[in-house]
């Protein structure tokens, strides 16, 4: 079975109230979503996530591909965030692993709450079992991927 080392990324928390700015690492992918025929004309970054039970993804981005939010499956949530309101849909998922476009299906949850911050989740169910197995190594800042997962559709240049 082939798998692939993916290295954690940087993310600044900017100071708050009597907390310095501090930085944490964390598995991040570029992602992109799409349906209908359409798919966002960004990337984003989204935190494979052993906690999120869900790949859930901010509702602007839903909207930026012609999605009406509210129309989708009406899900209540409890996590870290608290009570919170997701509505899914079944949509193709697009993540950048080593330059190439990974693209799967599954329902995704799409988050009012998570607008402000831009950033996406990739849980468990959608994303983790596409593999055979995924580990996170905390101290070498390193994500692993066993397994072939969903097939490398083309090579994506980023900047």
């Amino acid at each position: 079975m082939s798998h692939t080392i993916i290295p954690y990324s940087p993310i600044i928390i900017p100071a708050r109230a009597k907390q310095p700015q501090k930085t944490v690492y964390a598995p991040l992918l570029d992602t992109f979503l799409f349906s209908k025929g359409r798919q966002t004309n960004f990337s984003f970054r989204s935190v494979v996530d052993s906690g999120a039970d869900f790949c859930v993804f901010p509702s602007r981005f839903a909207q930026a591909i012609g999605i009406a939010v509210g129309q989708g499956k009406e899900v209540t949530t409890y996590g870290v965030g608290g009570k919170e309101v997701l509505y899914f849909h079944t949509l193709h998922i697009g993540v950048v692993i080593r330059k190439q476009l990974w693209k799967f299906q599954c329902p995704a949850g799409f988050s009012i709450k998570m607008n402000e911050k831009g950033v996406g989740l990739l849980g468990r169910s959608g994303f983790f079992d596409l593999f055979e197995e995924v580990g996170f190594n905390q101290n070498k800042r390193m994500l692993r991927l066993k397994g072939d997962g969903s097939r490398a559709l083309e090579e994506f240049e980023q900047d």
